[in-house]
């Protein structure tokens, strides 16, 4: 996945390549995810499933990298270069997941917040920047259908809905803080970079997390409002640096040290 950016070499706005970076940066962890867990997928269609989500993702985050190489970055730095406290990935995927309940619910916030910020761009005025966020949703619908096909498998059984509603107690947060604190301006907005203010793809995202409680069949715990200590980064949109282990399981390799 790749495409030519309109005006290269021209300077992008701070708060816009924030923003790239980290739906960027989520979906190069999320890939990640993917290629991990692989093989406890419960039958041969998961892996097919899963393998596939794991290179859509590597798909956006290249295509994202290569938009802002065009624009000033070093290509080789943004996939190599950075430490883990340059990475804006999103904290709601620093922890391993501890079962399968919590990977679909983890993966399947993560498809939804990416999609939503990326979906901000559908009528960017940069055409690779549409056709990037167009790409992503196109993708992305089957990655959210796979996960709700799930959902209804997992409500089917007391032990695995309860142990998805602890999961889902856990990390929705987590996806919710991605986007920000609730009240307050909206500066990407105002630097007229998004054609949706981010307050409105919250709401979005809080409205797509409601329709899991109808396919699980029982109740989730979704508070609208969350806390932001003093470690949050509101460039980065996480708290704090991405943890060290993570790092070293997602980080792109040297190929001069690759056979």
């Amino acid at each position: 996945m790749a495409y030519t950016p309109g005006n290269p070499g021209t300077k992008l706005d701070n708060n816009f390549e924030n923003d790239l970076l980290a739906l960027a940066d989520t979906k190069l962890v999320l890939g990640n995810w993917y290629a991990e867990c692989v093989m406890n997928g419960r039958s041969l269609p998961d892996f097919a499933a899963i393998l596939g989500m794991c290179t859509s993702n590597y798909g956006h985050t290249r295509a994202v990298y290569q938009y802002l190489a065009a624009h000033g970055h070093d290509y080789e730095h943004l996939e190599r270069g950075r430490g883990p406290k340059e990475i804006h990935s999103a904290n709601l995927l620093d922890k391993a997941p501890t079962g399968w309940e919590d990977f679909i619910v983890s993966t399947w916030l993560a498809e939804l917040s990416t999609w939503m910020l990326a979906s901000g761009f559908l009528n960017h005025e940069d055409r690779a920047v549409a056709g990037i966020a167009k790409k992503i949703g196109e993708e992305t619908y089957f990655h959210l259908k796979y996960a709700q096909g799930w959902f209804q498998i997992i409500g089917e059984g007391k032990k695995q809905t309860k142990l998805f509603q602890k999961a889902f107690e856990i990390r929705f947060p987590l996806a919710l803080r991605w986007f920000g604190p609730a009240r307050g301006k909206d500066p990407v907005h105002q630097a007229g970079d998004r054609n949706t203010p981010l307050r409105k793809l919250r709401d979005a995202f809080l409205k797509e997390a409601g329709g899991a409680e109808k396919l699980l069949g029982a109740e989730l715990t979704r508070e609208k409002s969350v806390n932001f200590g003093k470690d949050w980064r509101s460039d980065a949109r996480r708290a704090g640096a991405m943890p060290d282990s993570l790092f070293e399981v997602v980080r792109f390799k040297d190929p001069a040290i690759a056979h």
